[in-house]
């Protein structure tokens, strides 16, 4: 999950001196780490906990990560999931989830939220099968994998609901949208903040 940033820079650039235009790069270089540190608080703390029923209140915060601009020569930061999970893109930008087999797994309401990896792997339609307890049953007209909470026949627990055509993806995570919304507010007041401190700090050398 990348974003780019589009500034008046260029044209601010056109007026400036020689010695002004020396400057651009460090206070860009900067500005553009601010930014994507700032975009990384916005989906942590607003755009995720709006999209998504959060049990897992530290998800977020453990997932989203910020590549920096190494350099005033490489004018580059990234705001990603350094868990990789598709899940997130596809509710980002929607679309179609493909089966793979007979049926595709759809989690269900009683089905464990996901907090990390760890917790991916034990809720994985497969390994869930290979529970003692668990088990694929009809209900009505829909498949369900279930689970059996004790010893008796009920309560059981829905975890995935089984589909045997491809599923459409409601975009529900705006994360691309409100990045920009966000890289768009505070970017050029972070490249103003830096750049008056790059000239100052010059002027002094």
């Amino acid at each position: 999950m990348q974003i780019s940033v589009k500034s008046n820079i260029s044209a601010f650039a056109k007026a400036m001196d020689a010695f002004g235009k020396n400057q651009i790069p460090f206070a860009t270089h900067r500005a553009i780490n601010k930014t994507a540190f700032d975009v990384r608080d916005e989906i942590v703390k607003e755009t995720f906990p709006r999209s998504f029923d959060v049990k897992a209140k530290q998800f977020a915060r453990q997932a989203f990560r910020v590549d920096r601009s190494p350099n005033k020569r490489k004018l580059v930061a990234r705001v990603y999931d350094r868990f990789e999970k598709d899940y997130l893109v596809n509710q980002a930008e929607g679309g179609t989830k493909q089966k793979r087999g007979r049926y595709m797994s759809i989690p269900a309401q009683e089905r464990p939220r996901v907090s990390g990896k760890a917790t991916y792997n034990r809720v994985h339609p497969q390994t869930v099968l290979n529970r003692p307890k668990a088990f694929v049953q009809k209900v009505g007209d829909q498949w369900m994998i279930l689970e059996r909470r004790t010893k008796e026949r009920y309560p059981l627990k829905r975890l995935y609901l089984l589909h045997e055509t491809d599923a459409r993806i409601p975009k529900r995570f705006p994360f691309y949208e409100d990045a920009k919304k966000k890289a768009g507010r505070v970017f050029d007041r972070h490249f103003a903040t830096f750049f008056a401190a790059a000239k100052r700090t010059a002027k002094r050398r």
